[in-house]
């Protein structure tokens, strides 16, 4: 996949999990719905200035939209799709119906990978 394609990905999650539609997200961001659009399916290339822009709008960090950690220490992955939290990760391997996710951490030796199951939503 795509860098492109996981910004959209990524985008699209942090948006409906904050409960806003296409339009309201690009109202708050000062973009037009068109274009949040082309974002989310990975049609275009988003400048800085746009990423902070929706980052804000979002009250995320532009690292979290991007879909990376904090400290790229510890990172989770279902499949090829790879997410920040163990939330987002078990979010997305139920609407594809995995029942593991991988858990990733660096280590001096290279990335260290366990398997866990996916947890029953609370």
């Amino acid at each position: 996949m795509r860098a492109l394609q996981r910004f959209g990905k990524q985008l699209q999650r942090l948006r409906t999990h904050r409960g806003k539609t296409q339009e309201q997200l690009a109202v708050t961001a000062g973009l037009s719905r068109a274009f949040l659009t082309r974002l989310e399916l990975g049609q275009h290339d988003p400048s800085l200035s746009t990423l902070v822009r929706v980052a804000k709008a979002l009250r995320v960090s532009v690292t979290e939209l991007l879909g990376e950690s904090a400290s790229a220490r510890t990172w989770w992955q279902v499949g090829e799709a790879r997410f920040a939290t163990r939330e987002e990760a078990e979010d997305h391997a139920r609407t594809t119906g995995e029942m593991f996710i991988a858990r990733y951490q660096n280590r001096p030796g290279g990335p260290e990978r366990r398997l866990l199951p996916v947890r029953e939503p609370k």
